[in-house]
């Protein structure tokens, strides 16, 4: 990850708690820039000054199967076995469900694919690294909370670890404790997780819901933000806020967030795929004819409208 940061280190990142720390982890220990944002769904905001395209970006928490662009996220991205091994010889797709080949495929979801936020995964890609992470913070908030309640909220890391799909996160978590070399912010967050009582976990989840909801205006639970410019292209006053929240509680520097952004917008579709539309999505990236800007695979093959994907309108 790290080398390739430093080919490029124009990320765009997501709008929701796990694109933030995800950011000023990078911003912060990378030399990284954010440059765009994106909703995980039907618009990319790009600083065009920063960043001429849409795909010379790198993506952070979303998967954008253009060969050229570099992505690190946590999707389940490969159809089968022969598509994994066209992913895997790509240096530029950055993905635990690659790195551990026992859980990639479709047909393994949920109950076998990495279930916690790309910023966990990055926090465990840096101490592999040797990257010393001791700056960020455990202070506490006006609620109470610590970073460390924000950060496993990020996709809903607690919830999974301690109710949902408790074997499979317990076996990642050790595979990010192997990953990272052993790492000891690993381990103290593992420890940190463990420690917590079903009745407090849940009581953490409100609390963040609340504050996230409630002071800073986020659209959904998980801190994601649908619109995050206005009509000058500057960032809405409540992204900002929050931005700047999730950065003072981290003790991480906050990225600029004074930038002009452009919004290219697109058409995000959920359906199943064919045998015929799963073959052209592996060879040629398209839909139906129409090039995929981004997709993942958010449900087993044996639910209906499994396969979410974007076709960008602006390009």
């Amino acid at each position: 990850m790290i080398e390739k940061l430093k080919q490029n280190n124009k990320i765009i990142i997501n709008s929701d708690i796990d694109g933030v720390i995800s950011g000023l982890l990078l911003t912060n220990f990378c030399n990284c820039e954010v440059v765009g944002f994106s909703n995980s769904a039907d618009k990319v905001w790009l600083d065009t000054s920063k960043c001429n395209s849409i795909y010379n970006g790198v993506y952070i928490d979303m998967y954008v199967p253009n060969e050229s662009t570099i992505t690190i996220d946590q999707h389940i991205i490969a159809i089968n076995k022969e598509h994994l091994e066209r992913i895997q010889t790509n240096s530029n797709k950055i993905n635990p469900n690659i790195y551990n080949q026992r859980y990639l495929l479709p047909k393994d979801l949920y109950y076998k694919k990495y279930p916690f936020g790309t910023c966990h995964f990055i926090i465990s890609m840096l101490c592999k690294q040797g990257i010393n992470l001791s700056s960020i913070s455990s202070k506490n908030s006006s609620d109470g909370l610590m970073f460390i309640d924000y950060l496993l909220r990020a996709d809903d890391a607690m919830n999974t670890s301690l109710f949902r799909y408790k074997i499979n996160a317990q076996e990642w978590w050790n595979w990010l404790f192997d990953y990272s070399n052993k790492s000891e912010i690993i381990k103290a967050l593992t420890y940190y997780l463990y420690s917590t009582d079903i009745d407090r976990a849940n009581k953490i989840k409100t609390q963040i819901t609340d504050r996230l909801i409630n002071q800073f205006k986020c659209d959904r639970p998980d801190g994601s933000i649908i619109q995050i410019i206005n009509e000058k292209g500057k960032l809405k006053q409540n992204a900002l806020d929050y931005i700047q929240f999730i950065s003072n509680l981290s003790n991480l520097k906050c990225f600029d967030l004074n930038i002009t952004l452009k919004e290219f917008k697109g058409v995000n579709k959920r359906t199943g795929l064919s045998n015929s539309q799963q073959n052209e999505l592996m060879l040629q990236n398209t839909i139906n004819g129409e090039k995929v800007f981004s997709y993942a695979f958010v449900r087993t093959f044996d639910k209906t409208d499994y396969f979410s994907y974007t076709i960008m309108k602006n390009q």
